[in-house]
């Protein structure tokens, strides 16, 4: 006997046939729908000097040929293509100079299943900014006296950022701009001479966007998806007490490029012999780095080794294998005998820029040499100095290495003149781009982009003589390195490339230094 057909078995075979109809018709048809750009990384950001790419996601695999052929930066940003299904990767050359609004279009591009000649493509338009260039000082004049200063060079803005009861002796910006580590003292101390210098963070209003935050308050990139969770930019001069001076004198200071590790130069009030490094790691309390005495220090860009001078030579130090239940002196990962200063580490942490004394050698005795020495052990001279190594900086590409030197000039006083150099790496070819004024202190900044240099000319009060004012020496003598009261400081731009060519060829140019309009000490690009 025949089974008859329930009315719910036969409502399931016409969705079947339905179904099946649909897909036939889909398949000899095709898809239809146009190839577009889903997702562009950099939309709507603000980008810094570490952002070297962007990623293109397309809704299908495409051509790639027809995208790099049609796609477009204004204004013009070189680099590299690359794929990984239907991503596209551009990583650029140089960094994205600073200050800047770019437009990323892609007018046409053709899906890799796409029929010869069919274009079928949503034409795409993306925009991102580089982050302003600006800069931080400490004030020498006026109200600004002993003050961090912050000048927006894109906004054309001036702002102080710290209370006018603080002078400011030393200062580093977090990776981000969005503040800055600072050691300060109260301005009545400071007058009394009583080394209470406490480490303190302020902000400086630049907040980068897309970011959230680590412990210690560094930004940390958040995807597009997450825009809930970005914080809104504090405003400038918002500060925060990092460390206090509680038993303790607070010397010299670096920061990890994470912004989770500061090591801190600390003396005991009471003891003077027990002085070293201590180590603040977010969210921890400060503690000492048991290991013998050192001198200047340094951070690697990788934020878990330690570069510390010991005697003539360096010790490299892993900050990552401390503990808080650690007991006894660190061992040294390694030991460069011949190096007693570092002066910079390429951001790729494969070489750095070393000092060395020659004490080993009587006809340089008196006379320093920088070296570029590989993580390969790899060593090479690059310049003598007869008065000294001042700073040494990597460009962004780590091909260039700008240096602060200076030179013994002939004569029965002691008189040395600052030279800014710059040393091809690979070529080893030493080029001089500036000759200062000879002056016992100057200091120098790379800008993150590698487009300029900052420098000061300032002029120190000679032992004896009467100081020019007191709010302008009271306020400034501690930022100077020698204790002398400072009369005058001017600074001063530097460019370093006339063309977009020659910075594609890491061939800077000898050109003229502008003289911004303001005074101060200690100028120091914000990343």
């Amino acid at each position: 006997m025949s089974r008859r057909i329930q009315p719910l078995d036969r409502a399931a075979v016409i969705a079947i046939v339905v179904l099946s109809l649909a897909i036939a018709t889909l398949l000899l048809l095709g898809d239809h729908a146009l190839a577009r750009v889903r997702n562009f990384s950099w939309q709507g950001e603000k980008v810094g000097a570490e952002e070297v790419a962007f990623l293109l996601t397309f809704s299908r695999p495409m051509k790639p040929e027809s995208v790099e052929q049609n796609l477009t930066i204004e204004p013009p940003l070189v680099g590299k293509f690359s794929w990984a299904g239907r991503r596209m990767a551009y990583t650029l050359e140089t960094p994205a100079p600073y200050g800047q609004t770019f437009q990323v279009s892609l007018p046409q591009a053709q899906s890799r299943f796409n029929a010869a000649g069919d274009t079928s493509f949503e034409p795409f338009t993306g925009s991102f900014q580089s982050r302003d260039r600006g800069f931080v000082y400490i004030g020498i004049d006026g109200e600004e006296a002993g003050r961090l200063v912050l000048y927006d060079l894109t906004q054309q803005a001036k702002t102080i950022l710290t209370p006018k009861e603080q002078v400011v002796l030393d200062f580093e910006p977090y990776r981000a701009g969005d503040r800055i580590l600072f050691s300060a003292v109260s301005r009545a101390d400071y007058e009394q001479g009583e080394q209470t210098q406490q480490l303190y963070t302020v902000t400086t209003g630049m907040g980068t966007t897309g970011m959230g935050t680590t412990g210690m308050g560094e930004p940390s990139l958040l995807p597009g998806w997450r825009f809930w969770q970005r914080p809104s930019a504090l405003p400038a001069g918002e500060t925060a007490l990092v460390l206090d001076s509680q038993g303790y004198q607070n010397l010299k200071f670096d920061l990890s490029a994470d912004g989770e590790t500061v090591v801190i130069q600390r003396v005991n009030r009471t003891n003077p012999a027990d002085f070293g490094p201590w180590v603040l790691h977010a969210d921890q309390p400060p503690r000492p780095l048991e290991t013998d005495p050192g001198g200047d220090f340094l951070i690697a860009p990788d934020s878990q080794t330690l570069l510390l001078q010991q005697g003539e030579g360096t010790a490299v130090i892993g900050l990552d294998t401390l503990t808080t239940e650690q007991v006894g002196p660190v061992e040294p990962l390694d030991f460069l005998p011949e190096y007693g200063l570092v002066l910079d580490v390429a951001s790729n942490g494969t070489a750095a820029a070393l000092v060395n004394f020659n004490q080993n050698d009587p006809e340089q005795r008196y006379t320093q040499t920088l070296f570029w020495v590989s993580s390969q052990g790899e060593e090479k001279p690059l310049l003598n100095a007869t008065g000294a190594i001042l700073d040494a900086q990597f460009d962004p590409t780590d091909e260039l290495l700008y240096c602060l030197i200076s030179q013994l000039l002939p004569g029965e006083n002691y008189q040395v003149q600052p030279y800014l150099m710059v040393v091809n790496i690979s070529t080893g070819e030493l080029q001089e781009l500036l000759a200062m004024p000879p002056q016992p202190n100057v200091s120098m900044s790379l800008a993150p982009d590698g487009l300029a240099v900052l420098f000061d000319e300032a002029v120190t009060v000679s032992e004896g003589s009467q100081s020019t004012g007191g709010a302008t020496g009271g306020a400034t003598g501690g930022a100077t390195g020698g204790g002398r009261a400072v009369s005058s400081s001017r600074l001063w731009l530097l460019p370093l490339f006339a063309t977009p060519e020659e910075r594609l060829a890491n061939q800077p140019s000898q050109l003229p230094p502008q003289q911004l309009p303001f005074t101060g000490l200690r100028p120091v690009w914000l990343p």
